[in-house]
C-alpha cells in the first residue's frame, strides 16, 4: 500500500465482532517484532492465531461496542476504514494510599508497517487514555509502558512526553548459581541470599521504605510513598510470608528473598516470581526478580550479587531460560551496575506519563 497522505483519516474505536482475524494478524506482527528485539518468541502455529481470533470476536461481543470491560481496555485504529493498529490497557491502583494515582498499563501497542509515521500510534494512546479517564472517573492516573531496549518505540514514547522511571536487565537462569557474594566484600564480610522467613518481617518493612524512597527519587508515581514502620505493618508482612518465603500475591511461585550478612542481619531483599507464558507466546516459563531493596549504608555491589545468583537458580528450577531483573534504577547507578556485574544485559525500561490533575 502506498504511503499515507495528510488527508488519510484515522479513527479510534472499540473492536467489533468479525475483526478478530485481522487483530490476531496484528498481534502476530507484534510478537515477531518483539522476538527480533530479543523478546520472548511467539507461536508459529496458525491454529493458535485462529483460536485467538475467535477469542477476540467473543471479547468484542461482550464489550458491546465499548472499549472498557472490567479493568481491561481495548481499542483499535483504522485508516480510511482499514484496520491499522490496536492497543490494550490494564487499569489498577498499585498501592493502598488514596493519593497514589491509578496506573493504566499500556500493552500490545502495534501499528502495522504500512501505517507507521502517520500518527496512528499517538491516536491509539490517546484512545486508551480517554477510556482510562472514563473508567477511573477523572481521578489522576499514569500511563505506563514497558519498552524493550532495542525497540525503536523508545523515541516515539519520548516525543509524546513519556519518561523512563525504571529499568530492567536479563540474566541466564543457572541451576548451579552460587548464593555467596563474589564481589569484593568490605572488611571480609560476606553476604548470603536465602528465602525470607516470618522473623524477617521487621527488616523487610524497613527495606520496603528504602524501595519506596528510591521509586520517588526516580520520579515513579505508580506506587505508595514510604510507610511508617509500625506493629501493624510488620504483622501484615509476617502474615504474608509463608513457609520458605512463599508469598500469597495471586501469582504462582512468588518468593521473597533476603541477603544476610555474616551476623545474620538482613541487609537486602528482592522478590522472585515465575509464571507460564501464554499463547500467542511460545510455551515456556517466565522468571522475574524485582523489588530490589538494599540497605542504603551498603554498596549494592556487595549485596545484590547473591540475590541475583539465588534468583538465577530459582529460575532454572522453574524451567525458565532467563531471569528478568526488574525495577532497577537508572544505568548510571550502583544498583544497575551490580546487575551488569552479575551477568545482566539491558532488557527494557518502563516509561510513564502523568494524566489528570497531577500532570
Amino acid at each position: 500500500m502506498a504511503a499515507l497522505s495528510r488527508a488519510s483519516r484515522i479513527a479510534v474505536r472499540a473492536a467489533r465482532p468479525g475483526e478478530g482475524e485481522a487483530i490476531a494478524t496484528l498481534w502476530r506482527e507484534l510478537w515477531d517484532a518483539h522476538e527480533g528485539w530479543g523478546g520472548y518468541p511467539g507461536c508459529r502455529d496458525p491454529l493458535v492465531y485462529e483460536r485467538l481470533a475467535v477469542r477476540l470476536d467473543d471479547d468484542a461481543r461482550a464489550r458491546g461496542g465499548q472499549p472498557i470491560l472490567g479493568r481491561h481496555l481495548h481499542v483499535v485504529a483504522t485508516v480510511d476504514g482499514i484496520l491499522a493498529g490496536q492497543v490494550e490497557g490494564w487499569v489498577e491502583r498499585q498501592g493502598v494510599d488514596p493519593q497514589t494515582p491509578y496506573t493504566c498499563e499500556v500493552r500490545s501497542l502495534i501499528v502495522t508497517s504500512w501505517a507507521r509515521g502517520a500518527g496512528v500510534g499517538r491516536a491509539l494512546l490517546d484512545g486508551v487514555s480517554e477510556a482510562a479517564v472514563a473508567l477511573v472517573r477523572d481521578a489522576p492516573f499514569v500511563l505506563g509502558a514497558e519498552v524493550l531496549a532495542p525497540n525503536p518505540a523508545q523515541t516515539f514514547y519520548a516525543k509524546l512526553g513519556y519518561r523512563p522511571v525504571a529499568w530492567a536487565q536479563q540474566v541466564p537462569a543457572d541451576p548451579d548459581a552460587a548464593v555467596l557474594a563474589s564481589a569484593h566484600p568490605p572488611s571480609g564480610e560476606s553476604f548470603i541470599a536465602r528465602r525470607a522467613e516470618s522473623r524477617d518481617a521487621l527488616a523487610l518493612c524497613v527495606l520496603d521504605a528504602t524501595l519506596a524512597t528510591r521509586r520517588r527519587a526516580l520520579g515513579d508515581p505508580r506506587f505508595d510513598p514510604p510507610r511508617a514502620v509500625d506493629a501493624a505493618t510488620i504483622a501484615a508482612i509476617a502474615a504474608q510470608l509463608g513457609e520458605g518465603g512463599l508469598l500469597d500475591l495471586g501469582a504462582p511461585r512468588t518468593l521473597e528473598l533476603v541477603a544476610v550478612d555474616s551476623h545474620a542481619r538482613v541487609r537486602g531483599s528482592a522478590t522472585f516470581a515465575a509464571s507460564s507464558l501464554d499463547p500467542p507466546f511460545r510455551a515456556g516459563q517466565r522468571a522475574v526478580l524485582g523489588r530490589f531493596a538494599i540497605d542504603p549504608a551498603l554498596d549494592p555491589a556487595h549485596v545484590v550479587p547473591p540475590l541475583i545468583a539465588l534468583g538465577r537458580r530459582l529460575g532454572a528450577e522453574a524451567g525458565a531460560r532467563s531471569v528478568e531483573l526488574t525495577e532497577l534504577s537508572s544505568p548510571e547507578t550502583a544498583l544497575y551496575a551490580a546487575g551488569l556485574s552479575s551477568g545482566g544485559v539491558p532488557w527494557s525500561q518502563i516509561v510513564t506519563k502523568k494524566i489528570g490533575r497531577h500532570s
